[in-house]
């Protein structure tokens, strides 16, 4: 599959090194500096103009921005920058190497565009236009158009203009710039706009200057250039000689025949690197010194494009233009510097000098970028327009978006530059919107500038742009705008109501009730990251103040209001007085005047001139006063009027982004606070690595007592879902992508709308009107999206206004795991990634290859040639600013992440800041620091505390550096691939790597020590307690069993013969043949294989009394946990199963690792061992998310025969049926077993023929197994054997199960043969753990099917077994299995006390070998046999024991089985072990949790027994909900004991709604009635399985019976209820049917319903309390009452409406 990881590396690292050392560094400069530039002057100063004649050649390449854009929406591409990068310099290296071959010199690359220069005397230029025609003309006939792997093209125009040119060179001492002038400049740009795609256009002049007998032109109407077609015929030799005759006219040509630059043989020469320098920017200095490629600089990145273009007047001269392009370069340069804005580009064209400058480039990132990029513009347009010499008009076009940013061009002569649809929407901006600063409407939303900075400009139609969208004027920051307007930005509407801030709204509402009647003011502080639903719920609160009577007083503030002194409390005073929607100063005056009369003396009105810009007279008063005392008492004037006003209201505050707040208002407030009672509402952001420190008064008030600081968490997942819907506008939507926007939102909602902004952006969504559909069987693509589609509301969207409801789904061929991040959601993580220095972006940028969560141990193995100590430096950096977080266990790191169960505990507590007054304690500072070292190195495991950042950092990284990494990871993690050592460090799926040709060397250097823990997997925990339990379990207890050998029949000798009748008659269509058998089959079929089966003696001795066998096993369970105690604090040392941290840690990751390797067949075996592990732990949503990426992996690769062999094809079609049987779809569980089994050589019959010869085989096989077997174990299979025997046995257990769900006639005979096929394949496989759980199974297959004789003797027969095995590893988890089964059996059979005897033991058991995973089983199981025995002191034991083990392994499923539990006791036993809000909250809270909604029949529990809830309290609205939830899981659900209990619930909750319509609705009564009697009889087929619940059912039909009118019958029904309570044990329903048999039959007077009296505040029973406590426990039952019919219209057909 592939080489040695080892040499791989190696090699890649050598090609980069050859790569990285192919020329000096002074040739990597000079490679992005034309050779007018090297070769030129540079001792004089700048600015200065050199002048010279020369030929220009422009090529416009159109395709590019189109490319761009494929590239970085296409989801079907597995496409990077790298590739962007080589499709561009692909075709743009082929065309500058013609240039550089006839001898031209590039002179810059401006985007999609270059321009070439032919410098030569003017008495040559005939000559050199005629060479460079040559050239235009070859590069239209090579590359004219190209068609790229993509499906687009690319084509090229050229314009050719000569003449005389100028360079201008301007700048500093850092950085220079240059750029030519003239007319034949100008006339190039305009020779090229003539031209279309493949033609070359000659300017006037260059027409006028050429050897017009050599060319051949078309003439272009109304235009003196020309177009020309062809050079006229001349011979090679004579173009050859005038080719050599040209190159003599360039001065710099390179002379030897394999250099194509001479600047790339320079020698180092330190003075002209040090100039050359100042012409390239400073990133890739930094590359180029670093030595790395400076392929690294490419990217798909989200930048800022300000476009400026400077008109000049057209008598200006050349002096004056030079002069002002350089003062208009310094100025530039100096203010986006500041920002970290570079200048990429000057070019100039039409008398017009235009800056190319970009905000947001690799290393410049900042958070305000647009904000920053519309400050620049405006202080850039002001200077230019108002300080250079000679401007006639200054234009400015601001854009943001994604852009390709890279080097382009050829090796030996490229530049950095930016391309992309916002690069050219911002140059044309630029150019139809002359005079002012336009804006693009993403820059506008990005900027969050308050919207009276801008003005919408009228759409133009510019040329080549679709769809520009809202084009605005920046007016710039005015002060007198902003007087009052600090409005919220996040509107409130009732549509879009807030979600998942219930909790932080509960806190403002005790706070505030709190408030009254206080004389201080109060703060609430709500601190989240940006994004996190801040303004929506200070916009909440703001109306809930409103509509509460109170005086609110809301605003918003911006960045650019912390410099502008006392803003916030102006502003606040201003919206508070009214006058903040005045337009003139008189208005203002007026409204002062009114409000305030009585509160001030007027002669100080005049106080308040600068703040609201009014204009009141000057009082003596004031005159007198310094500036000290006027802002005093200013402070003081607003004092007292907000004294007067809290007189008679409460007022609250509320401030959005109040980290913005000026350190002036934070002075005022901190005053104002202690004075006046005013309630404040404020929201943060948390502060970064670069942001100023507060001001004390800032400190004082967030560390005041009277504030409460609450932070806020992400949303639950089942919330984001919620949003996303809203959002959208529909009432459901795919599977696929709610685990998109779980995984990718991170619980941000801000995140969760750029990500579907920018699905539906790119027509990735689709709508579909919504129709309650028929239930019809699922395919595989639908199994979990149709599972979960929503229930539509009365809350629902917008477009159900009118009972029109949509759906979304994806559009086909979108691959989710393909999207890039959004630009905006890139740019807030660049930012980040960009202020943090080399180092700490190198491990960020490794540690993103790794994962979300990563352990230092690998890091450092990936990181390049890094110490340890390096690494903890750096890795403590990180942490301290908030970077990574420390785990100290995977496990922890993986709850911490845990995106289905989040915290929903708020952090509530006083804040703690530095302020800006204080010094910093270096002593302390560097304590802090060694003290956080410490820590990391502690620390195992890290995680991302921003997941955006682990995104957009794996995205900077190239695709071949990429695949280099994961490589290496691959080679780390390989080794970890296996179980835990606690399950025998094996393969999830059994001797799978056996099965895998050429595996990796890592892999096959552990198969002999892997695989023998495989059969012994607790051998570590075993060997504690072996010495002492070994001498008195060796001896079995029934060792003088005799097994007798067996001649099989005649006609059954040939096992080929057998097969081949098999598999012929399968094929047979039903003749008369076929209708005889089936005739013969049902009467004598199972007679006859059970005769035989006793002829062979294949049975247990009659004599061997079950009871005694019974004992004698629990007796030996009691022997092995009494032996065992010795051990037992030994073995509490060795941890519990790892096995999830390892799929989640090592499994995923490799199999996500392969896959960016390309090394599809190794990621495949990855991607199964990952299904089979997450099915293995419950987990059917992941495991059919792991099988669909490996089903796409297979249909996506060609020569699907490499990627896949026939054992892991079988082991994938398996895998599905597993999912699909554990999601209750049956029918296409049986098509993929049957798929499977077939490639396993193990073919299944498909009618009653096959199964009839087929049986007799399989019975002749399992007669020669008890021949020849014999009881020690020795493996005499080979590895690959193996792996299939036990793939087929996994295969035939589950079909079995699917065939005892069939209720078809003739399904008992294929359940039966496939139980039989599944005892025979352990058998072969010697494996007694394999074959007692075939005899158990065997045995639970005949008890289904009633024949009682053969499931107590295979029983029997497994527990004899068992006791042969040696308790050492994989025996003593058998013997714990075995006795879990068994307890299972009794109880869905109805033995209780054997079930509970059992079920202690068991539990005994797997506390000692610590199986968390089998304990809870247990415990669910010896609950519910409790239970129904109504030991309910030992229930809540019990209980308390699952809740603990829940809680300590962070398990869902055994939390769920819990609160059902807990759910149960409420509703049968009439007390409470948690209240009923506690088991909704839970619910409500993981419903959508992926684990969870795989679980049918846990979930089917939870939900019917919420909608029993409601219907008994008469809550209707709240019950269709739970209720329409359950009904949708009744199809999807098996017939295991714990389906048939949820059913058993759901059917009561039908008998409910049937006597609600009964008594309210009479009409709809027939239609209930058949519904709710085909669902008791598919429930009472059901009960065959787990006989236990029959007199539930009972009751329930007699019942139904009752308020039907059948009274005779109902008390038939309800006697043989009583009957079954007897024979099954089931004492809690007896206590029921007595309570129901005596309030409808016997009762003299009417009952009193106690549950209902109870309800819902039932008594709690907590541990240590007994049946005393509850005196009238057994009564406390729900009445089914009988409403009273309409003896004459009992039931009346529904009205027919007329038509």
């Amino acid at each position: 599959m592939l080489q040695d990881p080892g040499q791989q590396i190696a090699f890649i690292a050598n090609m980069e090194q050859r790569k990285s050392s192919d020329c000096t560094i002074i040739g990597k400069v000079a490679a992005h500096v034309p050779d007018l530039i090297v070769y030129g002057d540079f001792s004089q100063e700048v600015p200065f103009i050199e002048s010279f004649d020369g030929v220009l050649l422009f090529a416009d390449i159109s395709g590019f921005t189109a490319l761009t854009e494929k590239f970085s929406m296409d989801t079907s591409l597995d496409r990077g920058a790298d590739q962007l990068t080589q499709t561009l310099n692909h075709y743009v290296g082929d065309i500058v190497e013609e240039i550089l071959v006839y001898g031209g010199d590039i002179l810059n690359f401006a985007g999609d565009a270059l321009l070439a220069l032919w410098k030569v005397q003017r008495s040559q230029m005939s000559d050199i236009i005629t060479l460079a025609l040559k050239c235009s003309l070859r590069i239209q006939e090579e590359y004219g158009v190209r068609e790229t792997e993509v499906g687009l093209e690319l084509r090229v125009k050229i314009g050719l203009s000569a003449g005389h040119i100028s360079k201008v060179v301007v700048g500093d001492n850092k950085h220079q710039y240059f750029l030519v002038i003239g007319r034949a400049v100008d006339e190039v740009r305009l020779a090229q706009n003539l031209a279309k795609a493949s033609e070359v256009i000659l300017s006037p002049n260059c027409w006028e200057l050429c050897n017009r007998n050599m060319i051949e032109i078309e003439r272009i109407k109304d235009q003196r250039a020309v177009k020309a077609r062809y050079i006229k015929t001349i011979s090679e030799i004579e173009f050859d000689e005038f080719f050599w005759k040209c190159t003599e006219y360039l001065q710099h040509y390179p002379t030897g025949e394999t250099i194509l630059r001479a600047t790339s043989t320079l020698s180092p020469n330190d003075e002209l690197e040090k100039c050359l320098r100042k012409y390239v920017m400073r990133n890739i200095l930094k590359k180029i010194d670093d030595n790395q490629p400076l392929e690294y600089l490419s990217e798909l990145r989200p930048v800022t494009i300000v476009f400026v273009n400077l008109q000049f007047d057209e008598r200006a001269k050349i002096l004056h233009l030079c002069k002002a392009i350089h003062d208009a370069n310094v100025k530039i340069s100096d203010i986006i510097h500041v920002f970290r804005g570079k200048i990429n580009k000057v070019f100039m064209f039409d008398k017009g000098c235009t800056f190319l400058c970009v905000f947001g480039l690799p290393g410049d990132k900042q958070a305000d970028e647009s904000t920053h990029a519309l400050d620049s513009a405006f202080k850039i347009f002001n200077f230019c327009s108002e300080s250079l010499m000679k401007i006639k008009l200054v234009s400015i076009g601001v854009t943001s978006g994604p852009a390709f940013c890279g080097v382009v061009g050829h090796r030996v002569r490229h530049e950095y530059t930016v391309i992309g649809r916002k690069v050219n929407l911002a140059a044309r901006m630029m150019m139809y919107y002359p005079g002012l600063v336009s804006c693009d409407a993403v820059t506008y939303a990005n900027s969050r500038l308050p919207h009276y900075f801008f003005e919408e400009l009228p759409q133009a139609e510019m040329k080549g742009v679709v769809n520009p969208g809202v084009v605005y004027h920046y007016l710039g920051i005015s002060e007198k705008a902003m007087i009052g307007k600090a409005y919220f930005t996040k509107k409130r509407s009732e549509y879009y109501p807030l979600l998942g801030r219930e909790k932080e709204l509960e806190i403002y509402d005790i706070l505030l009730k709190g408030f009254v009647g206080s004389t201080e003011g109060r703060v609430i502080m709500y601190e989240g990251l940006m994004g996190c639903g801040k303004s929506q719920l200070l916009a909440e609160i703001a109306y809930l103040g409103q509509e509460a009577g109170h005086r609110v007083v809301a605003m918003e503030l911006t960045k650019v209001n912390v410099q502008q002194k006392f803003f916030a409390i102006r502003t606040l005073m201003a919206m508070f007085l009214g006058i903040d929607a005045c337009k003139t100063h008189e208005a203002r005056e007026h409204i002062l005047q009114g409000k305030l009369g009585g509160v001030v003396e007027e002669a100080y009105y005049c106080l308040l001139n600068n703040i609201f810009l009014v204009k009141f007279p000057i009082s003596a008063e004031v005159s007198k006063m310094d500036n000290e005392t006027r802002t005093e008492e200013i402070e003081l004037f607003l004092v007292k009027i907000l004294q007067k006003a809290v007189e008679k209201d409460i007022l609250i505050v509320v401030i959005d982004e109040a980290h913005f707040i000026d350190p002036a208002s934070w002075e005022f407030l901190d005053n104002l606070l202690s004075r006046i009672p005013v309630f404040m509402v404020m929201s943060l952001s948390p502060p970064s690595r670069q942001a100023r420190l507060p001001c004390v008064s800032a400190v004082n008030i967030i560390n005041s007592a009277k504030t409460t600081y609450v932070q806020l968490r992400e949303l639950k997942p089942s919330v984001i879902l919620q949003k996303a819907c809203q959002d959208l506008g529909v009432v459901s939507i795919p599977r696929e992508l709610e685990t998109f926007l779980i995984q990718r939102s991170h619980g941000i909602p801000f995140y969760c709308e750029e990500l579907l902004r920018n699905l539906h952006l790119n027509n990735m969504l689709i709508f579909h009107l919504w129709e309650e559909e028929e239930e019809v069987d699922d395919e595989w693509e639908g199994l979990f999206t149709n599972a979960i589609k929503a229930i539509p509301s009365k809350t629902e969207s917008l477009s159900s206004s009118d009972n029109v409801l949509y759906i979304c789904t994806i559009r086909q061929n979108v691959k989710l795991q393909n999207i890039m991040l959004p630009p905006t959601l890139k740019g807030i993580a660049l930012a980040e990634l960009d202020n943090m220095s080399p180092s700490e972006q190198m491990v960020v940028k490794c540690a993103a290859i790794i994962g979300l969560t990563f352990t230092t141990e690998l890091l450092l193995h990936i990181l390049p040639e890094w110490t340890k100590r390096k690494m903890n430096q750096t890795l403590a950096a990180l942490v301290d600013s908030h970077i990574f977080k420390c785990f100290n266990k995977r496990k922890d790191s993986q709850n911490a992440q845990s995106q289905d169960m989040p915290s929903t505990e708020l952090v509530v507590c006083p804040g703690t800041v530095r302020s800006i007054g204080q010094e910093s304690d270096i002593p302390s500072s560097v304590y802090n620091r060694i003290k956080q070292e410490q820590l990391v190195m502690q620390c195992g495991v890290m995680a991302f505390c921003m997941p955006l950042l682990q995104e957009a950092a794996y995205e900077v990284w190239l695709k071949s550096q990429k695949k280099a990494l994961h490589l290496k990871c691959v080679s780390y993690l390989e080794g970890q691939a296996h179980k835990c050592r606690r399950c025998g460090e094996g393969d999830f799926i059994s001797f799978h790597r056996h099965t895998v040709e050429m595996m990796l060397g890592s892999i096959e250097s552990q198969e002999n020590s892997s695989e023998q823990h495989k059969e012994y997997p607790f051998s570590e925990a075993a060997s504690l307690i072996i010495y002492t339990t070994l001498k008195r379990l060796q001896a079995p207890s029934f060792e003088g069993m005799e097994r007798k050998a067996v001649t099989a029949e005649a006609s059954l000798t040939s096992t080929c013969s057998l097969e081949n009748v098999q598999r012929t008659s399968e094929d047979i269509t039903t003749s008369t043949f076929s209708k005889k058998l089936e005739l013969l089959l049902p009467q004598d079929f199972e007679k006859e294989t059970v005769k035989a089966l006793k002829k062979h003696k294949m049975l247990p001795e009659e004599n061997l009394k079950a009871e005694e066998i019974e004992k004698e096993f629990l007796e030996r369970l009691d022997e092995i946990i009494q032996q065992s105690d010795r051990g037992r604090e030994k073995i509490r040392r060795l941890g519990s199963c790892e096995c999830e941290e390892i799929v989640e840690s090592v499994f995923v990751p490799l199999a996500r690792h392969c896959m960016a390797m390309g090394e599809y067949a190794r990621a495949l075996y990855y991607l199964l061992e990952c299904a089979a592990a997450y099915l293995h732990l419950s987990n059917n949503y992941m495991a059919f998310s792991n099988l669909n990426t490996a089903e796409n992996l297979i249909k996506s690769v060609d020569l699907r025969a490499t990627v896949i062999n026939q054992f892991e094809e079988a082991t994938f079609y398996s895998l599905k049926g597993e999912v699909c049987y554990n999601m209750g779809q049956m029918n296409l569980a049986k098509k993929f077993i049957r798929k499977a089994l077939i490639l396993l050589n193990r073919r299944f019959p498909f009618n009653l023929i096959g199964v009839f010869f087929k049986t007799l085989l399989e019975v002749s096989k399992h007669a020669s197994h008890q021949k020849n077997q014999q009881f020690l174990y020795s493996r005499s299979k080979g590895e690959k054997k193996l792996a299939f025997l036990y793939q087929q046995g996994h295969c035939l257990s589950l079909l079995w199960q699917l065939f005892s769900l069939d209720t078809a006639t003739n399904s008992k005979k294929f359940c039966r043969l496939a139980a039989l096929m599944k005892v025979n394949s352990a058998e072969e496989s010697d494996d007694e753990s394999q074959i007692i759980s075939s005899y158990t199974e065997f045995s639970l297959c005949c008890q289904m099917m009633g024949y009682q004789d053969e499931w107590m003797k295979y029983e029997l027969m497994a527990i004899q077994r068992s006791s042969h095995l040696q308790v050492i590893g994989g025996g003593l988890l058998t013997t714990v299995k075995l006795a879990q089964s068994l307890a299972y059996m009794k109880l869905c059979l109805g033995n209780l006390p054997l079930s509970i005897q059992l079920g202690y033991r068991a539990h005994e058991m797997c506390v000692r070998l610590k199986k968390p995973k089998l304990d809870s089983l247990v415990l669910c199981m010896l609950f519910k046999a409790l239970f129904l025995s109504i030991r309910y002191q030992d229930c809540v034991q019990v209980l308390s024991w699952l809740e603990e083990l829940a809680v300590e392994e962070e398990r869902i499923i055994e939390m769920a089985c819990f609160f059902s539990y807990c759910l149960e006791l409420l509703l049968y036993a009439g007390f409470s072990f948690k209240s009923f809000k506690e088991c909704l909250e839970f619910i409500q809270r993981n419903e959508k949790n992926c684990i969870l909604m795989s679980q049918n029949s846990i979930m089917l529990g939870l939900y019917s027994s919420l909608a029993i809830w409601f219907a008994r309290l008469q809550q209707w609205g709240n019950f269709k909900e739970p209720f329409e939830k359950a009904r949708r899981l009744l199809r999807r659900t098996n017939a295991s004991f714990f389906a048939t209990s949820g059913f058993c619930k759901f059917l009561e909750c039908e008998v409910l709604v049937l006597r609600k319509h009964i008594e309210e609705k009479p009409n709809l009564v027939r239609e209930t009635r058949t519904k709710t009697l085909k669902d008791l009889d598919q429930v009472l087929s059901r009960c065959s399985t787990s006989p236990i619940y029959y007199p539930r059912v009972y009751h329930l039909k007699a019942y139904i019976l009752l308020v039907l009118g059948k009274e005779e019958q109902s008390q038939i029904y309800l006697s043989q209820a009583f009957q079954l309570c007897d024979i099954y044990g089931n004492l809690l329903e007896k206590s029921w049917l007595e309570i129901s048999n005596e309030w409808w039959f016997t009762a003299k007077g009417p009952m009193e319903d106690l549950w209902l009296k109870a309800a819902p505040d039932f008594p709690k029973w907590k541990i240590g309390m007994t049946e005393k406590d509850f005196p009238e426990i057994h009564k406390t039952k729900y009445l089914l009452r009988v409403p009273a019919l309409d003896i004459n219209n009992p039931f009346p057909e529904p009205e027919i409406p007329d038509v």
